[in-house]
């Protein structure tokens, strides 16, 4: 059987979701035998003209948010041409860290490109950028989506299986596969697609993951990650930092709070939440131990960039107030 066609791309990012695919360590060797890549800049050297000479790709890794009109156009293009597309990491699934943007943004897009161009290949030109940063899923239908920033080497490595298994061999089970919803883990077992939509994530919050010891959640003061805190195995969010786990996804494995650093959504909100900024605000306040308005005021003064904070990776697809306003209607 042929190899599968893989097409991988990154608009405005980093590229971190890029090395994630990298990091699959001794997998790539499998990898190798699984796909054929032909299309990636970052890796290959492709130019995105070479786009066009493509009839068809079986999946396109497609990170980053889209922040240019070279952003949108390679998205077109690589939906038109891809049997399934994948929002790999949090910009190209919820808008990520370049959406902040949009918190000073106006009608119309700035004229002049900031700083020397880093990429001459992808760099925009004056007059290129878009109104507002937005996500993939907000521009083309995404079929899948792969979270995290970056996301995770097991993860990474479970979407590829699912959707990519190796011609002519039984489908080999990611030691992801105790995260993943129990209907996507019996599609990998039995060596079918996954429902369109899936997110290769798990179900739950991160705290229900998470292995530090839950007591009685107190706010006496706030501390940010830089700060001293307890070297305990308390949870983060009553020691003073404002960890987010209560309102994001599972499925990273709690990497982050079990080295002591919050959890900052990356894996976007669950499905059981709304809106992870107003969870967040209900769950920090309903912790206050201040009782008179002063005291409440003297807390709530140490809280630094609440909408950077609470919406640093989802701002205009998952803040309530912001989603309605940019998301364009998908054919």
């Amino acid at each position: 059987m042929p190899k599968k066609k893989v097409a991988i791309y990154t608009a405005t990012g980093c590229r971190s979701c890029e090395t994630s695919i990298l990091d699959i360590h001794y997998q790539v060797q499998r990898l190798n035998r699984m796909v054929d890549v032909v299309f990636w800049p970052y890796v290959l050297g492709s130019q995105l003209d070479d786009v066009d000479a493509l009839d068809s790709i079986d999946v396109c890794f497609y990170a980053g948010a889209i922040r240019t009109e070279t952003d949108r156009r390679m998205a077109e293009k690589l939906r038109d041409t891809s049997r399934h597309m994948v929002a790999l990491g949090a910009c190209a699934a919820f808008g990520g860290m370049p959406a902040l943007a949009n918190l000073s943004v106006t009608d119309s897009a700035p004229q002049e490109a900031i700083g020397e161009p880093t990429d001459p290949v992808a760099a925009p030109t004056p007059g290129e950028f878009e109104p507002h940063v937005k996500s993939l899923t907000q521009v083309v239908p995404a079929d899948y989506v792969v979270p995290g920033c970056p996301p995770t080497q097991p993860l990474v490595w479970a979407a590829i299986q699912a959707l990519v298994p190796e011609a002519g061999s039984d489908s080999h089970l990611a030691f992801a596969f105790s995260r993943l919803p129990k209907l996507v883990a019996e599609a990998m077992a039995s060596g079918v697609l996954p429902p369109r939509g899936t997110i290769f994530g798990g179900d739950k919050a991160v705290c229900a993951s998470c292995s530090r010891v839950k007591e009685e959640k107190r706010f006496k003061t706030v501390l940010r990650p830089y700060q001293k805190y307890e070297a305990t195995g308390r949870c983060l969010l009553e020691q003073g930092l404002v960890c987010q786990g209560i309102a994001t996804r599972e499925g990273c494995g709690g990497l982050c709070t079990a080295e002591g650093i919050p959890c900052r959504g990356c894996f976007g909100k669950t499905e059981a939440v709304f809106d992870p900024g107003a969870k967040m605000v209900s769950a920090i306040s309903s912790t206050f131990e201040p009782e008179t308005p002063e005291e409440i005021q003297a807390l709530t003064d140490q809280f630094i960039d609440l909408t950077g904070t609470f919406y640093r990776y989802a701002f205009p697809t998952q803040c309530a107030l912001q989603r309605n306003r940019s998301i364009e209607t998908q054919k």
